[in-house]
């Protein structure tokens, strides 16, 4: 395998980077309109579920349209996507209005911060250990070369991700007190209090798999969670699994802890005064955001781009032949995990209702972080008996 130049290097690099934004921008819609389908089906309500058909004009048209897909077995899923198209189009369209009194500038980098910091993370996300795919050999200037299955395979890879996703608290404060109104800073300074309180336990149950694997790096931590651990590992794999996925819900503001925004207590929260696409910022980066908790919970403790999770994969890859297709990595069995998390950051949603914000705080100091302190011990002790 030929080894590429500095400007074939640079084009790969640009190439990984250029399908992590297509991975990101293709899951974050369908995550939306997946969201509308399941809550309409979990809470038996109409909306993209179904469609009632006594408009005209172009919604009664597009009414139909939907109405008749849903005779179609594999059209029926994909009933109320114009839906989906339309709130995509208001958002661009809208008029972006900024309060009179706002700080201006504060005001606009706000969600800037919220969703560059979000996407950054990726590049230290490993989707596949080693080469992704070669480049055929007719492909000009890259013909043979490899392309890894991540951006930037640096080994202090969780660091990166913990220090590059803090940073997203910073947009939701900054909006909050640039808007200079009430509703807002009261979203941002809930926010400001929620996010530092569970960042503590969610970077503590992410470091069991440290512990376990002695690694920082994503793809060497995922490799030896899911075939390298010994079989007691399961235990603190599981335990710290769970507390990070509740911290999870708590970072992304989702329900049951969506008290930034709280719409019946604080109209919207920190993007109350927000309009058009610095909104849309804000929407994406919540739905971006989703995604990376969800690929950190499938790389560090559901087995990556391995089959089975908590290190049960190097049990059972003792039994297999040693080229069976389940026993490899693979990307899809990666990227099926993060949709499998996406539908449960849906399914809690329609299911869950809110805390009371003292009720969210209480959770995390009183519970999550001894919890999570207690597992980080058994994780260590594991290490020291294997």
């Amino acid at each position: 395998m030929p080894t590429p130049t500095l400007l074939q290097s640079i084009a790969i690099t640009l190439i990984q980077c250029v399908l992590v934004v297509l991975f990101v921008f293709v899951v974050v819609p369908l995550t939306v309109f997946a969201e509308r389908k399941v809550l309409g089906h979990i809470q038996q309500r109409l909306g993209s579920t179904r469609v009632a058909s006594g408009h005209i004009g172009v919604t009664g048209w597009m009414n139909r349209g939907m109405w008749k897909w849903g005779r179609i077995p594999v059209l029926s899923y994909w009933r109320g996507i114009p839906g989906l198209v339309a709130d995509v189009l208001k958002l661009i369209l809208k008029e972006d209005i900024i309060p009179a009194k706002a700080d201006k500038f504060v005001f606009f980098i706000a969600p800037a911060i919220s969703m560059v910091s979000a996407v950054v993370v990726f590049a230290a996300i490993s989707f596949v250990p080693g080469t992704f795919f070669i480049f055929p050999a007719w492909f000009p200037g890259l013909g043979g070369l490899p392309v890894s299955g991540g951006i930037a395979d640096i080994n202090v890879g969780l660091l990166w991700i913990l220090g590059v996703a803090s940073v997203g608290v910073y947009g939701i404060v900054l909006a909050g007190w640039a808007s200079n109104s009430k509703y807002p800073l009261l979203g941002g300074l809930r926010s400001a209090a929620q996010m530092v309180s569970y960042e503590v336990p969610l970077a503590i149950s992410l470091l069991a798999p440290v512990v376990l694997t002695g690694s920082l790096n994503f793809g060497e931590m995922a490799q030896r969670m899911a075939t390298g651990t010994s079989a007691w590992g399961l235990v603190p794999q599981v335990f710290g699994f769970l507390i990070y996925l509740t911290c999870g819900f708590a970072e992304t503001n989702r329900l049951p802890f969506d008290m930034p925004e709280a719409e019946n207590e604080l109209v919207a929260g920190f993007h109350t005064e927000y309009s058009g696409m610095k909104f849309g910022f804000f929407y994406l980066a919540e739905y971006i955001n989703m995604t990376v908790v969800s690929a950190l919970a499938a790389g560090f403790f559901l087995g990556g781009s391995w089959l089975l999770p908590f290190g049960l994969q190097g049990l059972v890859n003792q039994l297999l032949p040693a080229d069976a297709w389940i026993a490899g990595p693979h990307a899809i069995f990666f990227v099926a995990k993060i949709i499998f998390l996406l539908f449960t950051y849906i399914w809690v949603r329609g299911t869950i209702p809110r805390y009371r914000y003292d009720q969210v705080m209480s959770v995390a100091w009183k519970y999550l972080i001894p919890l999570a302190l207690v597992n980080l011990l058994l994780a260590a002790f594991v290490r020291c008996a294997v």
